[in-house]
C-alpha cells in the first residue's frame, strides 16, 4: 500500500506535537505493509501512483491540496489535530451565522468553517482524543461513522533516559520542569512563572521566548522569582532533553488545552510526575496518573505542583504509557484505518 503524507509547511519552523506525530507515524507505519511517501509542494502527486493520502492538520494551509486530492479521486485520511475551549453548541451556532453571512455576500471564512470543510471531505477523520472526536462530531456535524480515534504516541526511548547528563551540566535534580513552545501563549507558561517563587524547588523552563510583549513579561517574572532557570529550546532528539525529563521530579503542562501533550507523555515515560491541564483530551491519557489543573487559576496550578511534589515516585504511569501509547501501536491503528478505507 503506497500512502502519501501531507503536513502544513509551518511544521518546518515549529518543532511541536504535529511535527512529531507526522514523523513518528510515517517512521513506524512501514511495519504494517505501508510504503510512506512524504509529499512536498514541489512533488507532482499525479505521478506518484498512490493508493491513499493522509493529511495532518485541518488547517487553511491544507485546503488547496485537499481539494486536489479529492479532484483526483484519491481516498483521504485526515488527522485534524483540533481542539477549542468553545463548546460544540457555540461552534455550531457560529457556523450557522457564517453561512447566513455568505448568503448576503458579507462573510469572511472562519477557522471553524475551514476545519469543517476538510473534515467533511475526508473518508476518515482521525482525532487523537475522545474530546476532540466529540467536538468534531457535534460542532462540525460530522457523522460518527466517519470518525475513528487514534491516539498520539511516545517514543519508548524516553523510558531509558538517565538524569546524569542534565544533572552534570546544570547541577540540578528533582526540580519542576516545563519543556515546549514557551513563546506560544496557549502553553500558558506565564501562569507557571506567576507562582514559581512559591515553589520550594528550582523551576526549569526549556524553550525559547520570543522578543515580544508576552516574552518580556515571562522573562521579568522569571527574574523576579529567583528560582527559575531558562534554557533555550533543545532538539527533540537531544539526549539533554531526555535527561532533563529524567532529572525532574514534576513535569508541568499548564496549557489552555492539550491534545494530549506529547511532552508530558515523554516526561512521564522518563519517570517524572505529571501536572497537566484539565482541558482538551488529557484525561484520555492521564486520568488516574496525574494532577489535573485549571489553567486559568494560579492557585490551582500551585496546588497541583505541590501535591505532585509530595507524591511518591511510581512506575504506574510509565507502564500505562508503554502498554497503550507506543508509536508502533499508533501506526498499527492508523494502518488499520487505511485498510478499511481501501477495502
Amino acid at each position: 500500500m503506497k500512502v502519501g503524507y501531507v503536513s502544513p509547511m509551518s511544521i518546518a519552523a515549529v518543532s511541536g506535537g504535529l511535527r512529531t506525530q507526522a514523523l513518528m507515524t510515517t517512521k513506524h507505519i512501514t511495519s504494517f505493509e505501508v510504503d510512506p511517501y512524504l509529499i512536498s509542494p514541489w512533488d507532482d502527486i499525479r505521478k506518484m501512483d498512490l493508493d491513499l493520502i493522509h493529511v495532518f492538520g485541518a488547517s487553511i494551509e491544507n485546503v488547496g491540496i485537499v481539494d486536489q486530492i479529492k479532484a483526483m479521486g484519491l481516498p483521504l485520511a485526515l488527522s485534524p489535530v483540533f481542539f477549542s475551549n468553545r463548546k460544540a453548541a457555540f461552534i455550531k451556532r457560529a457556523l450557522r451565522v457564517e453561512r447566513l453571512s455568505f448568503v448576503f455576500g458579507t462573510g469572511i471564512r472562519s477557522d471553524f468553517s475551514v476545519k469543517t470543510e476538510l473534515c467533511r471531505k475526508a473518508d476518515v477523520v482521525l482525532p487523537n482524543t475522545s474530546a476532540e472526536a466529540k467536538l468534531i462530531r457535534d460542532g462540525f456535524s460530522i457523522s460518527e461513522d466517519q470518525i475513528q480515534v487514534v491516539p498520539n504516541g511516545v517514543e519508548q526511548k524516553f523510558a531509558e533516559a538517565s538524569a546524569k547528563l542534565f544533572t552534570e551540566t546544570y547541577g540540578l535534580k528533582d526540580f519542576v520542569l516545563f519543556a515546549g513552545q514557551v513563546g506560544a501563549e496557549r502553553k500558558n507558561v506565564i501562569k507557571l512563572l506567576e507562582v514559581a517563587n512559591e515553589i520550594d524547588t528550582p523551576v526549569v523552563i526549556i524553550g525559547s521566548l520570543y522578543s515580544d510583549e508576552y516574552g518580556e513579561k515571562c522573562r521579568n517574572l522569571a527574574e523576579k522569582a529567583g528560582n527559575v532557570i531558562l534554557i533555550d529550546t533543545l532538539d527533540h532528539d537531544s539526549e539533554l532533553l531526555a535527561s532533563a525529563y529524567a532529572a525532574s521530579s514534576v513535569f508541568v503542562l499548564p496549557s489552555q488545552f492539550e491534545t494530549p501533550g506529547i511532552a508530558a507523555m515523554e516526561a512521564g515515560l522518563a519517570g517524572s510526575k505529571i501536572v497537566i491541564t484539565e482541558r482538551g483530551g488529557t484525561k484520555d491519557y492521564f486520568d488516574g496518573y496525574a494532577e489535573f489543573i485549571n489553567p486559568d487559576s494560579s492557585k490551582s496550578i500551585l496546588k497541583g505542583i505541590k501535591k505532585a511534589l509530595d507524591k511518591k515516585t511510581s512506575d504506574a504511569l510509565k507502564n500505562h504509557i508503554l502498554e497503550n501509547y507506543s508509536w508502533k501501536r499508533v501506526a498499527e491503528l492508523t494502518a488499520n484505518q487505511y485498510k478499511l478505507i481501501l477495502a
